[in-house]
């Protein structure tokens, strides 16, 4: 604990910056409170949200952490039904769907993320579901029926979640058997043919064993929004068909002992969205559009905004994901508690015929292999087939000694296994002196299995020095084996190891019963590895040390919520994934590349100004720069700093969110509210080296900001027999936003391509509960 209390000049400096900061933070909302208190404020105010992201049950205004929360009522508003609808949630995070699959999650919060699909990339946000962690980022969309809360912790999280969660961590809470009996249903539809059907059962405690159990099923499927003249709707890019199943035990008797089972599984069948041209060069348009003259068909060419139509592969993809969680807790004594947290997850993928340009069916003169001739052509097409399973255990010790001091002690077991082949086809466009275009149709294969095992020991504890200021020290030290067997493009076999030693500490002030202000300092580890697709033989772990200063406040007798935090991090040893276009498929290299430094700011607020009227905004900025930036020059094979144009994939610097809601209770038939939704993200850019020789299109497949209005209009409460009805009409992206959710530069092979978002949708909700 003595090295915790210590710190440089510069970490000093750094929290000094930060904490003058706070101070302006703060100036208008204790004004506010004091003005507040003599206002005669007959209602409730706002809702106390119940968070766990420090492992024990508190108050989300107690918890000094940036974190975000929303309840279940919240996530069913705003129609959250897996972890790519989070933009709404919380300040500086971002989320969207990456390219070519529907279950690849691209994720980023303080600007630090990934977006690299090869299964041996780990992400630097850790995504739980009841405590166990997801993990793989490619498989961490998926449906989840029964959602209770979202917690978004925002910064490092490496002491009680530990590693690969330098940027934060996302904690998906599902709800727990119910202790009365009831039945919930809803049945939704939709423009594009969009429905759905959600029903759960609770039976309640079983006569007095302690027992309690929901089962849960959804149904929905919708058809694309981009249509493909050779299919039916069906499969269009963008349609889906899924179903969920949940099954869950509680046994709790009142006594010293708990026990809680889920099992997931769901099924996900559909097509990706579109990966369509956006540029490409002369000589490829000109080879492409002599189709139709060898048989083909019509050559659709790069296009600025998303198609109504086109006529791309199928892109079919198809996910599975299995899980089991068991947590048992015992009470040792009134002031220690042992909790176990077991977790296996399984899931498998397959996307056929990937389609990253827009077209199919293309013929064209080949050159190779031969003999010459007339043969189908493409601009890049792909297979996958993905699995993963993996198996948890962690074991908490909670508890306090005497009225001062609480901790958290644990240990954690985690191990992984995955398999990908991903064969890859391409042709390739030259212009040959004296004879003109000609293809050349080329192929890549990636084919490896990939292992990993992590454990860990760790501990937070909370010293009260008096009723209104303590102090929050925590310590993990991991250690990670890795290992490669791979088979295609290369033939060998890779392990390494890595540990690393975390800690976070936190110095937190009770102003008022309604203002905590609070400076934290924590460093994460993000673990190295390998990428299949490189020649080099691995790459070292990412670590990352954040400083922030956080206010909490109440006011108005908690008619107005206000949190703001400030926060600076500085990132070593930058894992970068760059695309290398050209070089045999789709190729990339991972590298150790540099130092970067993030500092922004995250402000929230949700208000009741008057009866049945409430407010809510949340705004996040981070100015993010890289300090050293290597990469290879492939024109003179030199390593050189590329510092000065570096950028952050996948990454705004700016997001917003607000909503508005009012309601009419005093109606005779229920509740009658309205509510309006707005979300925004600046402009994206999706290489982190622009321009030639690297990324030469990284300008024009760039995603500008943009932001999506939603509304709804609900009926709730209404009478019915036993039970109550809502009836609420719905409508997403209202204005019918063209907005671009990824991108990829192709670079050397001469083209790029965008997929775009969902166009404006509206449907309506049925709910019956008994």
């Amino acid at each position: 604990m003595r090295n915790l209390r210590r710190s440089t000049k510069a970490q000093r400096r750094r929290l000094a910056y930060l904490g003058s900061g706070l101070t302006l933070l703060a100036v208008s909302p204790a004004m506010a409170q004091g003005q507040g208190s003599e206002a005669a404020i007959d209602a409730q105010g706002l809702e106390d949200i119940v968070v766990t992201a420090q492992k024990r049950s508190e108050s989300l205004q107690r918890t000094p952490l940036a974190i975000s929360a929303v309840s279940a009522e919240t996530i069913e508003t705003r129609r959250i039904t897996d972890a790519s609808m989070l933009n709404a949630v919380a300040p500086n995070l971002s989320t969207t769907m990456g390219p070519s699959s529907r279950s690849h999650l691209i994720i980023q919060i303080r600007g630090i993320g990934e977006s690299e699909p090869i299964l041996t990339a780990d992400s630097p946000i850790g995504v739980y579901v009841d405590g166990v962690i997801v993990g793989r980022s490619t498989g961490a969309i998926f449906e989840l029926v029964d959602l209770e809360r979202i917690e978004v912790l925002r910064g490092p999280q490496g002491t009680l979640y530990g590693r690969n969660t330098t940027g934060g961590a996302v904690n998906l809470i599902t709800k727990k058997p119910s202790d009365e009996f009831g039945v919930d249903v809803t049945g939704s539809y939709g423009n594009r043919n969009y429905w759905q059907g959600r029903g759960s059962i609770d039976t309640g405690e079983i006569g007095q064993s302690g027992l309690k159990l929901k089962l849960s099923y959804l149904h929905k499927q919708a058809d694309g929004y981009v249509d493909n003249l050779d299919l039916k709707g069906s499969r269009d890019p963008g349609a889906y068909n899924t179903d969920a199943v949940r099954a869950a035990l509680s046994f709790d008797r009142g006594g010293d002992f708990r026990f809680d089972y889920a099992f997931d599984w769901a099924d996900m069948r559909g097509v990706a969205p579109m990966a369509q041209l956006t540029i490409a060069k002369q000589d490829l348009i000109d080879y492409f559009s002599r189709s139709p003259a060898m048989g083909g068909t019509a050559f659709i060419p790069p296009s600025t905004t998303r198609l109504k139509e086109a006529r791309p592969d199928l892109t079919a993809t198809w996910d599975r994901n299995i899980s089991h969680t068991a947590t048992a807790e015992v009470d040792l004594t009134p002031d220690l508690t042992v909790r176990s947290i077991t977790g296996f997850r399984k899931w498998k993928n397959t996307i056929a015929n990937t389609d990253l340009d827009g077209n199919s069916g293309l013929k064209g003169y080949v050159v190779s292999p031969t003999p010459p001739g007339i043969q189908p052509v493409q601009l890049f097409g792909a297979d996958n087939a993905r699995r993963q399973h993996q198996f948890s255990q962690e074991l908490n010790a909670i508890g306090q000694i005497g009225s001062s001091f609480e901790y958290v002690a644990g240990a954690y077991f985690f191990r992984e296994e995955a398999h990908e082949r991903n064969p890859q086809a391409y042709t390739f466009v030259q212009n040959i002196t004296g004879v003109g275009l000609v293809g050349i149709n080329l192929g890549n294969l990636v084919d490896y299995d990939t292992e990993s095992e992590s454990k860990a020991l760790f501990g937070q504890g909370t010293y009260s020095f008096t009723d209104t200021l303590s102090f929050t020290g925590g310590v993990r030290y991991t250690w990670d084996d890795k290992k490669l067997i791979q088979r295609a493009p290369f033939v060998r076999q890779l392990s390494r190891s890595f540990s690393k030693f975390n800690y976070a500490a936190t110095l937190t002030w009770q102003a008022t019963p309604d203002i905590m202000t609070y400076a934290r300092i924590a460093s994460g580890y993000k673990a190295g590895g390998f990428n299949p697709r490189a020649v080099n033989d691995g790459y070292d772990p990412e670590t990352v040390t954040s400083y922030e200063v956080g206010l909490k406040s109440e006011l108005f007798d908690r008619r107005l919520r206000f949190n703001g935090t400030l926060f600076y991090a500085d990132l070593k040893d930058k894992q970068l994934n760059q695309f290398v276009a050209g070089t045999g498929g789709a190729a990339s290299q991972t590298l150790n590349a540099g130092k970067a430094d993030f500092k922004g700011v995250e402000l929230e607020v949700e208000a009741l100004p008057f009866d049945n009227f409430r407010l809510n905004a949340a705004f996040g900025y981070v100015d993010r720069n890289f300090k050293e930036l290597l990469a290879v020059d492939p024109a003179d094979n030199q390593t050189k700093d590329y510092s000065d144009i570096g950028r952050f994939s996948y990454s705004p610097s700016t997001t917003l969110n607000a909503g508005a809601q009012y309601t009419i209770d005093a109606l005779s038939v229920g509740a009658l509210s309205f509510r309006l939704d707005y979300t925004y993200k600046s402009k994206v850019h999706y290489n982190v080296l622009p321009g030639p020789p690297f990324s030469p299109y990284d300008a024009d497949i760039a995603a500008p900001g943009y932001g999506l209005l939603d509304g709804r209009i609900m009926l709730a409460d209404v009478a019915l027999g036993g039970g109550s009805a809502t009836f609420t009409l719905w409508g997403k992206n209202l204005t019918n936003k063209v907005y671009r959710i990824s991108g990829i530069d192709f670079g050397s092979l001469g083209f790029a391509v965008n997929s775009y978002g969902e166009p404006r949708a509206y449907g309506v909700d049925m709910r019956f509960k008994f």
